[in-house]
């Protein structure tokens, strides 16, 4: 009884081994066996790999990071280059033997490149490195644009092997669709004149016919030759009249049909000026409610530590009446601080939609005004909270950084 107790535990303990042995793994079982590339840092609702995190996280190679509403992640490589999500952005992120190489699906991503990095929005490749620093982003399922803050910023075509370099401040809007990333001047081959017909002889008028008998005179042979002889002449020199009359009629409608192909040309290539323009002008304007964004996420990121710093300060001085009313006061204002940034963070995020379809840039005059005032209290804010930890002896001040401004051009825009 008892052998036969213990085959069946065997037999049990087999089945359970086989099944544990075969069991297929995904991907996700074998994340720490893939190369490390940095740390995500998140603020709002972001997702590494799939799932949300609420602070920070660990980058692996061939993760993907979603940031969705009011979402901002913050990634650090390994070689010392950040790349920074705003919302509604999606991306993956490996390494391979050229460097860092993102694949861009969505939203806004600026980056510093420390060494080789690549940002790909198909067709094109955006690539930087040696410290250069820009933003790229996809405005719509056609067209994206590519800005180099500094340094250089080099943009390839996959498709065509066509490249060309961005430098400080330079911007381009990039045709997803088509490849094309400036204005067709095809369309100027249709102006062309075509050939202008060679005008055709008038005939030549018939030698009228004498008379050689009847009621008319009679002539001999010689005299009829002569007759015939002068008619013919002078038909030449009326065919001589009525040519000239028509060459110079034809000369004149030539200079007519030439006048206008040139007069078209002239407008076309004057549309075309103004084409440019205004193409330059929204891609400015762009490029400002961009820097608008950025900044107000910076401030969003740095308000985030200064509340956490706040709420351990009041922790710490909750024996203490006066310094904790100053704890207490200063984490309202911050509170009262965030919620501003997060209503104007909405009223960018209409405006950048705006301007990308073509809108009025004047309304970033108003939207930076209300950023530049927030950063000011914000700071003022820091610089408070920096100072209670120090006089109180607490940790943390080191945390609390000044929040710049962001870069503005100006060429072409309200703003």
């Amino acid at each position: 009884m008892r052998s036969w107790d213990f085959r069946r535990l065997m037999a049990v303990a087999l089945v359970l081994t086989t099944a544990f042995v075969t069991m297929p793994l995904s991907a996700a079982d074998f994340a720490a066996a893939r190369p490390v590339l940095g740390s995500v840092s998140a603020v709002g609702s972001v997702d590494l790999r799939g799932v949300g995190i609420s602070q920070d996280g660990t980058l692996f190679s061939g993760d993907s990071i979603r940031s969705h509403e009011k979402g901002y992640a913050k990634i650090l490589i390994g070689t010392g280059s950040k790349i920074e999500l705003q919302e509604k952005t999606d991306v993956s992120i490996n390494r391979d033997a050229r460097g860092i190489q993102i694949a861009m699906n969505s939203g806004l991503v600026g980056f510093t490149a420390r060494t080789p990095l690549r940002i790909d929005v198909a067709p094109f490749e955006v690539s930087a490195s040696d410290d250069a620093s820009g933003n790229v982003s996809i405005m719509s399922t056609t067209t994206a644009g590519v800005r180099a803050i500094y340094g250089k910023v080099t943009v390839r075509n996959l498709k065509t092997s066509e490249s060309f370099v961005l430098t400080k401040g330079q911007e381009q809007l990039l045709g997803l669709k088509d490849g094309v990333h400036g204005p067709s001047l095809g369309e100027l081959a249709t102006n062309v004149p075509s050939p202008v017909p060679a005008p055709t002889p008038a005939p030549a008028p018939q030698t009228p016919a004498g008379k050689t008998s009847g009621g008319g005179l009679a002539m001999d042979t010689g005299a009829w030759l002569a007759v015939i002889g002068g008619a013919a002449v002078a038909g030449i020199a009326i065919w001589g009249v009525v040519e000239a009359h028509n060459n110079k009629n034809d000369i004149a409608a030539l200079g007519t049909k030439i006048d206008k192909p040139t007069a078209t040309v002239a407008a076309n290539q004057a549309a075309n000026a103004a084409a440019q323009a205004a193409l330059q002008a929204q891609i400015k304007a762009v490029s400002n409610a961009n820097a608008i964004a950025n900044a107000i996420s910076q401030q969003q990121s740095q308000l985030a530590i200064d509340a956490s710093l706040a709420a351990q300060a009041q922790s710490a001085l909750a024996g203490n009446a006066a310094q904790l009313a100053i704890a207490n006061n200063l984490a309202l204002q911050i509170a009262q601080n965030n919620t501003a940034l997060a209503a104007l963070q909405t009223q960018i995020s209409a405006a950048q939609a705006s301007v990308a379809a073509g809108g009025n840039p004047a309304q970033l005059t108003a939207l930076l005004g209300q950023e530049e005032t927030l950063r000011a209290s914000n700071n003022a804010l820091g610089g408070q909270l920096r100072a209670l930890l120090s006089n109180n002896g607490l940790q943390g001040g080191n945390n609390i950084n000044t929040i710049g401004g962001p870069t503005i051009t100006s060429a072409s825009a309200p703003v």
